[in-house]
């Protein structure tokens, strides 16, 4: 919007302004311009196109106020209440407009809107008073009527001018008042200065506006050429502080007058300039343009030229001079009048543009896109078009310019074309740009997508001419936007198919994605869960574990599992297990250092068959252990009852086979031995069973135990067979470890006599190791043996297993195993027949229980 400029005359400047400088948002804003006196005022206003006049002193009549509003029209007038005008200001202001305060602001805006604003161009107002030679002026309207008349016009009809004001110039004038209305309303129509003489008087007509004009009555053209002086300091005033050069020269080349501002800008004195020619102040390269345009004034009255005065230190600076020649009566030249004005800001500017208009060209010519103007009709005729449309479309720019080739009927996708159209021009009728995608055909057939953005170019009369835009390909984005919407299609319908619930949520508990698993357990509707929280899915004693879980994952970051009864819309309660792991929001900008917002995503399983699995193998474990517990009990008893009976049977087969041996016959003998060995089997094996049910009924007892000595021990026990076998024992450093060292003492001697025992025919060499690991030891028995058929290994340590060459029952190794397993160890065998074994077995570092284990079911 346009400012409305006001003069402020008075002396409380600060509040005024600020009151008058209050602006609503749907008006032109107020620029206020303060000054204290009269004078003051007079002097902006010769240099200050004002609006408006605000009136806020008392004074009494100024002349200079009289000559400034009867010379040009002035700006209306609005007087604060209580103020005093003087009457020449009565006369000849426009308009006066008298308000308190608090219409103030109202009654600007109003007399700056009634006004026309209109007067003649500064160039204009000059001319014509350079050209009058008496202060005779007067304002009179359309109906010829005197609106404000001059001291010197109103003598010269002897009147004042107070009495000539609301009077028709049919009643007094200078002149022919028919001609005279003539001329005036001809120069309102033309918007030009007219002039017109007869016998007695040259007359100049102003046009003001569309109703006035101002007359200016002159004497009679001087006789005398040489020179051409000011009518009244007045104008010479006006001239000097013109900013713009202005001189008068004869046909002779002699200055007849010129401003101050030639002296000003050339350095030159008066009497210089006086002395001088036209053509003193240019440089010989110009002459001959200069020459030409004085001959185009003679020829045809007036004529514009740019060129270079040359000041008097030699400094060139670019002007544009206007001449008009003026002329007798006779129609003969008389003299040459005109001025300069400076153009090096202009120039300045035009280079600016130049160079503004050529980094826009370059912008253009390298946007990925394609800048474009069409006029608004049907079809899109292109105006103008960027060359990158050839790159794009595989179509010149000419001949889419030219028709040859239209942007809607060749280019456009037909299936796009019509809601391309109503999008445009709704956007068009509404004021707004517009944005949209759409198909085109490039020259080869191929089909792209172009992205496009523009607005509508106005004619003067308000409707749309042009469409200015900007469009550029993104058939590569719809491609990747496409994929995705597959993938997301596919993932949608992956996490909908699945048979367990899937959820995201944020860190308040807000329901963000779920599949329709969800709403199938669940038995709600979408419009229901997204206002619920993940507590209200589960039990209420199961909810303050749920918020737990969730601000424990959302804080730490890390996947979590919890365990929870799920109830349902029904009142169902279902058993599941909840997890939830988090996941960052990537929509923000890659390198933007602010922390993303995190959610919670997870998935819920119905675990109501592993619960029940779990329990029943709980209960099956249970019966497990406690016939576990009553075979050992049995196993214990049966063998421990049993000795005495089988100590009754052998005691009599030994008496039967020292009493009757070789009293019977020799079958007898065999069969009464076979007896005897028999029993005596039974017996080891009832008393290795004995012991074997002993190692799980009997407490450990876990305290530090020095490997190595009970190493020793075990050895001396076993002197007799390692002497009878002619073995060797050899042991590295072992370590101390926490055990049943009783226990431990069995499981080395087991282990060694099993080496002897299945020496073979070799003298039995074993080897007793241990290495450090994680978790604790490692140890190792080595001989030499006749080692182990791969087929048997897996049997090695059951019960009553023993190989072809021994005698033994076969419990020693399942005694090791199960000595081993009650330490937190393992045991297994590394063998090849024939070239010995190792036994290697663990013991934890962490203690071994105290109280009974469960020991294995024996099969028997």
């Amino acid at each position: 919007m346009t400012p409305v400029h006001v003069l402020y005359l008075g002396r409380t400047a600060r509040s005024i302004e600020r009151l008058l400088s209050t602006t609503g948002t749907d008006e032109p804003p107020i620029s206020v311009s303060a000054v204290p006196s009269v004078d003051g005022a007079i002097s902006r206003l010769d240099t200050l196109q004002a609006d408006c006049l605000v009136w806020d002193v008392d004074c009494e009549a100024n002349p200079e106020i009289e000559r400034l509003f009867s010379l040009a029209p002035g700006p209306p007038v609005v007087v604060r209440e209580g103020r005093t005008v003087p009457e020449c200001l009565e006369t000849y202001a426009p308009s006066i407009t008298r308000t308190n305060d608090e219409s103030l602001v109202e009654a600007v805006r109003s007399v700056c809107a009634s006004s026309d604003g209109t007067s003649p161009s500064p160039p204009e107002v000059i001319l014509s008073l350079l050209d009058r030679s008496a202060d005779r002026i007067a304002r009179i309207d359309r109906e010829g009527t005197y609106r404000s008349v001059s001291d010197g016009l109103a003598a010269a009809l002897d009147s004042s001018p107070a009495a000539l004001v609301e009077t028709p110039i049919t009643d007094v004038s200078l002149g022919d008042p028919e001609t005279i209305l003539e001329h005036g309303r001809r120069a309102i129509e033309s918007g030009t200065i007219q002039r017109d003489a007869d016998d007695s008087y040259r007359y100049v007509f102003v046009p003001i506006g569309d109703e006035q004009f101002q007359l200016v009555v002159q004497d009679p053209e001087s006789t005398d050429p040489r020179r051409v002086e000011p009518a009244n300091e007045f104008i010479e005033t006006v001239l000097n502080r013109l900013t713009d050069i202005f001189f008068v020269f004869d046909l002779q080349g002699r200055f007849l007058h010129w401003n101050d501002r030639l002296t000003e800008v050339t350095g030159y004195a008066d009497e210089e300039i006086a002395a001088m020619t036209p053509m003193d102040f240019f440089v010989q390269e110009d002459y001959e343009r200069v020459d030409a345009a004085i001959s185009e004034i003679v020829e045809s009255g007036d004529a514009t030229e740019i060129v270079r005065i040359r000041t008097r230190g030699g400094k060139l600076l670019p002007y544009e001079f206007t001449g008009s020649m003026v002329t007798r009566e006779d129609g003969s030249p008389r003299y040459v009048c005109g001025v300069a004005r400076d153009i090096s800001q202009r120039r300045r500017s035009e280079r600016a543009l130049r160079e503004r208009q050529q980094a826009l060209s370059n912008l253009i010519r390298n946007l990925p896109g394609v800048v474009y103007r069409y006029r608004n009709e049907a079809g899109f005729p292109v105006e103008f078009m960027s060359e990158s449309c050839a790159a794009l479309t595989g179509y010149s720019r000419e001949h889419l310019e030219s028709g040859e080739i239209s942007w809607a009927n060749d280019v456009i996708h037909p299936d796009d074309r019509d809601e391309l159209w109503e999008t445009v021009q709704e956007a068009l009728a509404a004021g707004e740009q517009y944005q949209t995608t759409y198909r085109i055909h490039t020259a080869d057939g191929e089909i792209r997508w172009v992205w496009e953005q523009g607005g509508g170019v106005d004619d003067p009369d308000g409707a749309v001419e042009y469409i200015d835009g900007y469009l550029t390909e993104i058939t590569d984005v719809v491609e990747i936007e496409e994929e995705l919407r597959r993938e997301k299609a596919f993932t949608e319908s992956a996490l909908d198919a699945q048979p367990d619930l899937f959820y995201v949520f944020g860190p308040d508990g807000e329901m963000l994605r779920w599949n329709d698993r969800f709403n199938e357990v669940t038995g709600y509707a979408d419009e229901e869960i997204v206002s619920m929280h993940p507590v209200d899915f589960v039990e209420p004693d199961d909810a303050s574990r749920i918020r737990e879980a969730i601000e424990r994952v959302a804080t730490e970051h890390e996947t979590g599992s919890i365990e929870a009864t799920l109830v349902t819309s029904d009142d169902t309660h279902i058993s599941y297990e909840f997890t939830g792991s988090v996941i960052e929001d990537l929509r923000e900008p890659i390198y933007d250092t602010r922390e993303h917002e995190v959610y919670i995503c997870g998935t819920g399983r119905d675990i109501t068959q592993r619960i029940t699995a779990e329990r029943e193998l709980e209960e099956a474990i249970a019966e497990l252990e406690r016939s576990n517990a009553e075979l050992e009990r049995f196993a214990y008893v049966a063998s421990h009852d049993l000795k005495e009976p089988l100590r009754m049977i052998r005691s009599y087969l030994d008496l039967i086979q020292r009493r009757y041996e070789g009293e019977l016959d020799e079958d007898a003998d065999e069969f009464i031995g076979y007896a005897v060995d028999g029993a005596e089997r039974m017996r080891q094996m009832i008393d290795d069973l004995l012991a074997y049910s002993r190692i799980g009924t009997d407490d450990l007892t876990v305290e530090p135990v020095e490997c190595h000595a009970v190493l020793d021990r075990v050895l001396d026990g076993l002197q007799i067979a390692i002497e009878e076998e002619d073995a060797e024992v050899s042991a590295d450093a072992l370590p101390t470890v926490e055990g049943d060292a009783q226990q431990l003492a069995q499981l080395f001697q087991n282990l060694i006599s099993n080496a002897i025992a299945y020496s073979g025919d070799t003298p039995p060499r074993i080897h007793v190791s241990a290495s450090e690991r994680d978790d604790g030891w490692q140890f190792s028995v080595s001989d030499n043996g006749v080692g182990i058929d791969p087929d048997q290994i897996d049997e090695v340590f059951e019960i009553f297993s023993s190989g072809a060459v021994s005698q033994s029952t076969g419990i020693g190794l399942a005694v090791c195993e199960k000595i081993v397993r009650r330490h937190g160890g393992e045991i297994w065998v590394e063998s090849e027949p024939g070239a010995g074994s190792t036994f290697h077995f663990t013991i934890s570092e962490n203690k071994p229980d105290r109280a009974n284990r469960p020991s294995e079911t024996l099969d028997v």
